[in-house]
């Protein structure tokens, strides 16, 4: 693959070449990074196993998980851990009795890096601004890449067309993709693609030999985390309880995000309008789409959007010149995702089984979804009424349709409505301006769906 070079002043940052290759970074980690992963024989090999990985860390990851009997426990329930740091959590969380208080509002948390953010984003007085325009963040990173995508002058330019990004990693991107050399091919298929992660995961999926195994039934699996979710599912005796309500939910993440929407008073206000929401993302995605005068713009035709991932999914779609066949039919895409939908739904022999009855399928959401209303005996309750539903988003939609106080309302109408996704649906038909146009005919469109 060619050089990446910037066409401006790259600044006073000195850059170091790899000895072996034609890579160039300008951190000293990096380069020892890739001096180890791409030119290293060097290997650590368990000694009870065939696992073999090129990094020290990996391996005594694997020894603690795969071979230690060394486990952690709760004095004061049954958890159970090879993790000290899982357990120093789990006491911290369900028995620990530190606070950490904010001493400008309500706030209330066990965990001190939460009271941190929370003094940071709420109360903080330090603003980062930019010096070109009237940009103003609380974050330093947020700043930085600001800059970069909007005042910066140095631009990285691709050496066999005419791309031209302000991002480096864009540029990488772009080169592994449309002028990739490089190619990682599977030694036991004919599966290629110039990802190194992509073919680790195909690695562990199709022909992983590394099984993780539930040690309460004979469920199997390449990946970690499923594992992981299985246990917590199926066998999971950890329960997270509200201390405010009757809530009850095996997983942590969950319960911090009841308390957020049933229990805490905590909103986020828009500075120029009258919306407010109790997720953070919300506001800043509202800022961006609502506010922001920011845009991306495609180079090659009119396209004009405020989201970056939309001038990307846009290019993919319009402009991309790649394509993914079908091996084994004549299925052509433009997107890989698309082309793994295919391959599992149409040629896929990996099959999820239904530990219960005979119900096979090719996706693991159907599974899920068979699970929960086949045979799932959980149940989620109305607090207020007599609602039963198996389904979490259902008791969620019923909640906001029958008490749900949060209204989300049309800037340029008096079109109300308690559901985000259809103000979204009313500001393209109604309000939008952008018009989407088929390549093949006059077809003409606001709804991308249609």
């Amino acid at each position: 693959m060619a050089k990446i070079q910037p066409i401006e002043n790259v600044g006073s940052f000195k850059e170091l070449p790899c000895s072996q290759c034609d890579y160039i970074t300008r951190r000293k980690h990096n380069l020892k990074s890739h001096a180890m992963i791409h030119h290293s024989s060097t290997q650590f090999e368990c000694a009870d196993c065939d696992f073999v990985t090129k990094y020290k860390s990996k391996l005594k990851s694997h020894m603690n998980v795969r071979h230690s009997s060394t486990e952690f426990k709760c004095t004061d329930c049954n958890y159970v851990t090879k993790y000290k740091y899982n357990l120093k959590s789990h006491m911290n969380v369900r028995h620990g009795s530190t606070r950490f208080k904010c001493e400008q509002c309500d706030y209330v948390t066990k965990g001190k890096h939460n009271l941190k953010s929370h003094m940071k984003v709420r109360h903080s007085l330090t603003e980062f601004k930019c010096t070109d325009c009237d940009y103003v963040s609380k974050y330093k990173c947020n700043l930085k890449s600001h800059m970069n995508n909007c005042h910066g002058s140095t631009q990285f330019k691709c050496e066999q067309c005419d791309y031209v990004s302000k991002d480096k990693c864009n540029l990488k991107s772009h080169m592994n993709l449309r002028h990739g050399s490089n190619q990682f091919k599977c030694e036991q298929c004919d599966y290629v693609t110039t990802w190194k992660p992509s073919l680790n995961t195909h690695m562990n999926v199709r022909h992983g030999s590394t099984q993780f195994k539930c040690e309460q039934c004979d469920y199997e699996t390449t990946r970690k985390h499923s594992l992981k979710r299985h246990t917590n599912a199926r066998h999971g005796s950890t329960q997270f309880k509200c201390q405010q309500c009757d809530y009850v939910t095996t997983g942590e993440y969950n319960l911090k995000s009841h308390m957020n929407v049933r229990h805490t008073s905590t909103e986020f206000k828009c500075s120029d309008c009258d919306y407010v929401t109790k997720y953070k993302c919300n506001i800043k995605s509202h800022m961006n789409i609502r506010h922001g005068s920011t845009q991306f713009k495609c180079e090659q035709c009119d396209y004009v959007t405020k989201g970056k991932c939309n001038l990307k999914l846009h290019m993919n779609v319009r402009h991309s010149s790649n394509q993914f066949k079908c091996e084994q039919c004549d299925y052509v895409t433009t997107w890989k995702p698309s082309l793994n939908r295919h391959m599992n739904v149409r040629h896929g022999s990996t099959q999820f089984q239904c530990e219960q009855c005979d119900y096979e399928t090719t996706r693991k959401h159907s599974l899920k979804r068979h699970t929960h209303a086949q045979h799932g005996s959980s149940e989620f309750k109305c607090t207020d009424c007599d609602y039963v539903t198996k389904y979490k988003c259902n008791l969620k939609s019923h909640m906001n349709v029958h008490y749900g106080s949060t209204q989300f309302k049309c800037n340029d109408c008096d079109y109300v409505t308690k559901w985000k996704s259809c103000l979204k649906v009313h500001m393209n038909v109604r309000h939008n301006s952008t018009e989407l146009k088929c390549g093949n005919c006059a077809y003409v469109t606001k709804c991308k769906r249609y």
